[in-house]
């Protein structure tokens, strides 16, 4: 039986061809792996090629390569945000565009190799959404879910017309949950105290919706996650306003705008100081200095449901939009 290679084998291959560096050659194997076609036309191929990777991969180990590798994103913006999905997701197109990123996007799976941070605008507010490799049984680093583990909150980025929808979607949870990951609703309580399990807050996005069969995959998405997750069809290829998803990482993150004012002067609303749903304003007052949480005698604040500069003290919880002018 011949083995009708694809496209996206070839161009792995000759990627691998290329490549000098050892972990540059081995993801290039994985994806010649990941891309070939499974049938018996190809067994002896697939086999030749899991004994290059085991052999590649004990080498790098041995050099101490594998346990120096890793890869990091600095935060920046309101809040760090990574984009998890599997092949071919959508991920890089979304991110592309909608911040100044120059992720990645292609037509073929793997695309993505190192994490591309870019910069969401809503409001007066910058969300750093890092477009990430997929995650996958076949090709996968070790440091994606370093990534994730780190990440203030996730969108998980599913492909709604995807002809194997539920294999994908159960492929990625169960990756996950044995990297003691788990995905949860904003309503959901986070990690506490040695639980090994990550939990984070997650906004689920059905990608494609473009495509002629995206309708009955968010049919099925809706059915299987509505009760646990926010979910936001999308289309990076139609749609050009995501003011949408602006206000679902918004929520999503539960992140709080607090201004701060000078006696006698107005507000920067420009520059928000960033708090989270529930911090107080012995909260705030550190965040606008260190020193300030202990001098702090008490404040004076302008906001919704509060009436002009109404005098409050340092256990008064903090909302989106409040004007604080704090006395030391």
């Amino acid at each position: 039986m011949p083995a009708n290679l694809s496209p996206e084998y070839k161009a792995a291959e000759e990627e691998f061809r290329q490549a000098k560096d050892p972990q540059a050659r081995l993801f290039c194997l994985e994806k010649m792996l990941s891309a070939i076609p499974k049938h018996k036309g190809t067994e002896k191929m697939q086999a030749d090629l899991k004994r290059r990777i085991s052999r590649l991969k004990e080498s790098i180990e041995k050099k101490g390569g594998k346990k120096g590798f890793a890869v990091k994103v600095d935060k920046e913006g309101a809040a760090q945000i990574v984009l998890i999905g599997g092949p071919n997701a959508g991920k890089s197109a979304l991110v592309e565009v909608t911040t100044n990123s120059r992720a990645q996007a292609a037509d073929h799976p793997f695309s993505t190799r190192a994490p591309v941070p870019g910069m969401l605008v809503y409001e007066n507010l910058q969300f750093q959404l890092v477009d990430m490799p997929a995650v996958s049984k076949e090709v996968m680093e070790p440091w994606v879910t370093d990534i994730i583990r780190t990440a203030d909150a996730a969108l998980w980025v599913i492909d709604a017309g995807h002809p194997e929808l539920a294999t994908q979607v159960n492929e990625l949870e169960g990756i996950l949950s044995r990297k003691k990951i788990k995905l949860c609703g904003p309503d959901q309580p986070l990690s506490a105290g040695h639980d090994p399990v990550r939990r984070i807050w997650t906004l689920l996005v059905a990608a494609k919706m473009d495509s002629t069969a995206a309708s009955q995959g968010l049919i099925w998405i809706r059915e299987r996650f509505e009760k646990e997750f926010p979910i936001l069809p999308v289309s990076a290829m139609v749609d050009t306003d995501f003011t949408k998803l602006g206000k679902s990482i918004f929520d999503l993150t539960q992140v709080v705008r607090v201004y701060s004012k000078t006696p006698g002067k107005e507000p920067d609303r420009s520059k928000p100081h960033i708090l989270h749903r529930g911090d107080r304003l012995i909260d705030f007052a550190r965040v606008v200095h260190k020193d300030f949480a202990e001098k702090l005698r008490f404040a004076r604040v302008w906001g919704s449901g509060k009436f002009d500069g109404q005098r409050i003290q340092r256990d008064q919880q903090m909302e989106d939009g409040d004007i604080v002018e704090l006395h030391m």
